[in-house]
């Protein structure tokens, strides 16, 4: 049973939500521990606009990086479609990043039908 198109882009942006939000809390804390070495009189809002231009750059560099590593694959021969539906995808298990693969295929399901 395959899962359905809201399902399956719920999970693949949950995935880059935890990413981004993981990643993004140990730069903010090592960014905050050098700049208050460096200015101990830093704001908050320094801080704040940090984490979150961080957060952001994060999340589209996570998918960018998928959609490049499913063209990459897709061209490669690591993607088919197999069987008698044209939904049946299948990712060789020797891709290269291959859960970005899988991610891009699950922020993008119409990605399925364009293989």
């Amino acid at each position: 049973m395959t899962p359905s198109r809201p399902a399956m882009m719920f999970r693949g942006m949950c995935k880059v939500v935890a990413i981004a939000f993981i990643t993004n809390q140990v730069l903010t804390t090592i960014f905050t521990y050098v700049a208050q070495q460096l200015d101990a009189s830093l704001s908050h809002e320094t801080i704040w606009l940090f984490s979150c231009v961080t957060c952001g750059l994060l999340t589209l560099w996570v998918q960018s990086d998928a959609r490049r590593a499913f063209g990459f694959a897709r061209e490669k021969g690591f993607v088919k479609t197999g069987g008698d539906r044209k939904q049946d995808l299948q990712i060789a298990e020797d891709c290269p990043k291959r859960w970005l693969v899988i991610l891009h295929i699950e922020l993008n399901p119409a990605a399925i039908q364009a293989s």
